[in-house]
């Protein structure tokens, strides 16, 4: 941690060095001459700037970022370091790297043609319960009528479960291919922030990240994930009893995950806040101290009050615009998985409205709980997806 934190400290003074030489010679351009050299000066100046993002941008490992992007947005073209450059140049849009909208159909679309086969089977299946119930109402005694629900009602089970594991199988592996790659963007966001002059904010961006990512691991993986799957399976048990002997239960095991995904939420937004409002103010004392005594330097004083000016203002660019880029990624990354949960609990809730009026409230209650379980699921891979993009969003809004 020390050897980074003088790692981001060196590079922002051989940058300082580096340029020294060359703003002499725009001081003496302006003293020297009038309007001519001083817009001469003026483009000199952007051209140092220019370089000065360049160098900072080469120091920045972009190859590992971009293997791990092209893993997460598999079949999307986003180019990490093309991003950044276009926004340090002020191209335009930066949503412009991928259409939100036209993946947004087109993944809506996709659900639903993935979904429409299951929910064909179930709404048969429901049909079937609802004319068995009428038949067996013929008969004497409630064996038949109990044997034509079970059967009905365990091929529902059966399928429900089935979509579900896979659909949860799909988030785990998502979750942990953001987890991946915030882990391999941590050491390029960290050299761009200590080299905007923001040491103590590099180091308080590093360790709220790493217990972010704790977070997500042991708590959120590795409870809350299951104890979405028990909610949904302890449902469906309830609804099959009919007398809801575990439906004390199942209201605790959903408190339960609300409450883990809102208390995570709030208590690691507020640790990085309340940092945020220390590490910034330590970052610009010690940069004015460092400003201030080179300033006094006889002779090269002005320069490097005018280098230090620059070289910061262009890493601060640089930090933002890599924040940027990463929060679209993140965004990229979650948009389709959070899609398709979204698709699928809605088309469990619709045909949960459709069954109850002619089917057993039993079975409408039980699409009823595997929608309420796809909702669960979204509002977990929402939590990672804020965890992530305000642990970013807090850095790179901070100004030193």
């Amino acid at each position: 941690m020390i050897f980074c934190k003088k790692a981001g400290w060196g590079i922002w003074l051989l940058l300082c060095l580096a340029l020294i030489g060359k703003t002499e010679k725009i001081e003496a351009a302006v003293q020297n001459a009038p309007e001519r050299q001083m817009e001469e000066a003026e483009d000199t100046e952007t051209d140092q700037a220019a370089a000065a993002q360049e160098e900072l941008l080469a120091e920045l490992d972009f190859d590992a970022i971009q293997k791990e992007v092209d893993s997460l947005l598999s079949g999307q073209e986003f180019s990490f370091a093309g991003t950044v450059h276009s926004l340090l140049q002020e191209e335009g849009d930066p949503f412009r790297s991928f259409r939100a909208g036209n993946t947004v159909l087109s993944c809506v679309k996709t659900t639903f043609a993935a979904q429409k086969g299951l929910m064909k089977e179930l709404f048969l299946l429901v049909l079937a319960g609802a004319v068995l119930g009428s038949f067996s109402s013929l008969f004497e005694g409630k064996q038949v009528r109990d044997a034509s629900f079970y059967m009905v009602y365990l091929l529902a089970l059966a399928l429900i479960l089935k979509n579900f594991q896979s659909s949860g199988e799909n988030l785990k592996a998502v979750i942990t291919s953001l987890v991946t790659f915030m882990r391999i963007l941590t050491p390029s966001y960290y050299l761009a922030a200590a080299a905007a002059g923001g040491a103590s904010t590099a180091v308080m961006f590093y360790q709220t990240l790493l217990l972010v990512i704790l977070a997500v691991e042991k708590l959120l993986l590795a409870l809350v994930l299951p104890m979405i799957h028990i909610y949904l399976l302890i449902a469906l048990v309830n609804d099959l009893s009919g007398e809801e002997i575990l439906s004390h239960m199942t209201e605790l095991l959903e408190t339960c995950v609300n409450g883990l995904l809102k208390s995570s939420l709030g208590v690691l937004v507020g640790m990085q806040m309340i940092k945020n409002l220390i590490a910034p103010a330590l970052d610009s004392l010690r940069q004015m101290a460092l400003w201030r005594t080179a300033g006094m330097i006889p002779g090269i004083g002005n320069a490097v009050n005018a280098v230090t000016e620059l070289v910061a203002g262009s890493a601060v660019l640089i930090r933002n615009c890599f924040g940027v880029t990463a929060m679209l990624v993140l965004l990229a990354a979650g948009m389709v998985p959070a899609v398709q949960l979204l698709v699928s609990g809605l088309s469990f809730r619709l045909l949960a409205a459709a069954a109850q009026p002619v089917s057993d409230k039993r079975i409408a209650g039980c699409l009823a709980a595997a929608g309420k379980g796809y909702a669960m699921l979204l509002r977990l891979l929402l939590t990672v997806e804020v965890l992530f993009l305000l642990t970013i969003a807090i850095l790179a809004g901070t100004f030193s």
